[in-house]
């Protein structure tokens, strides 16, 4: 599981140190992409990305919504492994996507990871959660 968040600092080389908490789990390698509702970056074990990408290829590509997202998350997608020090290189193309500079806020999601551009992790996750809105019926819904 990937549980909590943590604000890391890219290396000159664009490099980012994933938690040592999440390390193990994507030792066998990772698939970062962008997001294609949020401004922020998808990070996926090897066998949750298939387990995903899995289900979107028995869907028809004959269908616009399911052709956009695979052009979304496909054309965006680099598989990676994480160096010895437990760094993943970011691209400078993935980092623009989601407006990454230096800081990145590493969100854990369960079964995947998003990072941030911390300022756009505050302007569209903190701010509207502080106002109360998007989740409440949500929440109440799962029994919580």
């Amino acid at each position: 599981m990937f549980l909590g968040e943590y604000i890391h600092t890219l290396d000159s080389k664009g490099r980012l140190t994933i938690p040592a908490k999440y390390r193990d789990r994507l030792v066998p390698g990772l698939v970062v992409t962008r997001n294609p509702l949020d401004p922020c970056l998808l990070v996926m074990p090897l066998d949750e990305w298939e387990r995903r990408t899995h289900r979107l290829n028995e869907m028809p590509i004959t269908s616009r919504e399911v052709l956009m997202l695979r052009r979304l998350l496909f054309t965006a997608a680099e598989d990676l492994k994480p160096d010895r020090q437990g760094r993943i290189l970011i691209s400078q193309r993935l980092r623009e996507i989601a407006g990454i500079e230096n800081d990145v806020l590493i969100a854990g999601m369960n079964t995947y990871l998003e990072l941030w551009d911390p300022q756009r992790w505050e302007e569209k996750v903190l701010e509207p959660m502080a106002e109360g809105h998007l989740v409440g019926d949500l929440f109440a819904a799962l029994g919580v």
